[in-house]
């Protein structure tokens, strides 16, 4: 008898990869149950002594546990209705229960029958999946799964990646990339008024200095708002840390420890979490291509209003 504990942290498992264990199992039950009726017509002719059964009374179970975000809950113990569910009510799932179970005797001839009990548990939440295992030494015929489940989990991107890790230079790089135009247009515009016109020629930088802020803050009213929706819940919760006496407040910052002890999987809440990741991540090589022509464009317009402002 093996058994093991898979505790799964730091990991993002899809729905998809879900779905392949899932489907894995069942195949392998479908197979399972294919050799008890192959082996049952083969030996229902023969005397005890000559049967040869590896998979004798055959009793197999695969059976899942919802439970759904209105306080409800369904328990299914087929895997055609499982999938229905699960197909169905995926973005509903707070956490689910699955059990895959053979229980069958190997019986050869007039050797001693020997019993195989082997199953498979998943405790599967939006932020944590436990998995025990109990695979026979008589039988290899769980070990495919096993396996899959094993390679799924090590395969799987982190959860603390760099869209996590950089968040905070991720939404400045996108939100100046936004804001900086509109900045332009309005510094830009602001030498028409003769005393600002004076400013600039006064101080250098006073035009580029004046753009760079001004296109941060309209980023963040532009932009700003869509970026925490798509970071919204893929990023760490936060933890007290102090107390700023100066202000007056409690200080919170992101609980790293927790995040990295804990995973992503893709159902309830986090159905989404995987696009949102790819959409930050485009977002971020979009705005990034324009940020070298947006500085340039600084560049040139705060000798040219310098310029001015020292000519007029």
């Amino acid at each position: 008898m093996y058994n093991d504990t898979i505790k799964v942290a730091n990991k993002i498992i899809s729905d998809s990869d879900l779905m392949d264990i899932f489907q894995k199992m069942n195949e392998e039950m479908l197979e399972s149950e294919n050799v008890f009726r192959q082996e049952t017509i083969q030996n229902e002719k023969l005397e005890r002594e000559y049967q040869n059964w590896t998979t004798k009374d055959l009793s197999a179970t695969f059976k899942c546990t919802f439970n759904f975000y209105d306080d409800t809950n369904i328990t299914v113990d087929n895997y055609n209705s499982f999938i229905t569910v699960y197909n169905n009510r995926i973005q509903d799932i707070k956490n689910m229960w699955v059990r895959y179970q053979l229980y069958y005797w190997i019986e050869h001839g007039r050797e001693p029958m020997k019993s195989v009990s082997q199953h498979i548990d998943m405790n599967i939440y939006e932020d944590k999946m436990d998995i025990t295992v109990s695979l026979s030494s008589e039988d290899n015929r769980m070990n495919d799964v096993y396996q899959l489940i094993k390679n799924k989990i090590l395969q799987a991107p982190e959860k603390y990646d760099r869209i996590i890790k950089k968040r905070n230079a991720i939404m400045n790089k996108i939100g100046f990339a936004v804001g900086i135009i509109p900045s332009l247009i309005f510094c830009t515009l602001l030498a028409l008024v003769t005393t600002i016109r004076h400013l600039y020629a006064m101080s250098y930088v006073l035009f580029p200095v004046a753009a760079i802020l001004l296109g941060f803050l309209l980023g963040a009213i532009l932009f700003r708002g869509k970026l925490d929706d798509l970071y919204e819940t893929i990023v760490p919760k936060k933890k007290y840390s102090g107390y700023d006496t100066t202000h007056n407040r409690s200080i919170y910052k992101d609980d790293i420890d927790d995040y990295l002890n804990t995973s992503e999987i893709i159902i309830g809440k986090n159905i989404n979490n995987i696009r949102n990741r790819k959409e930050i991540a485009e977002l971020e090589e979009k705005y990034a291509k324009y940020i070298p022509a947006e500085l340039i464009a600084i560049l040139l317009l705060s000798i040219i209003v310098v310029v001015i402002g020292k000519l007029i």
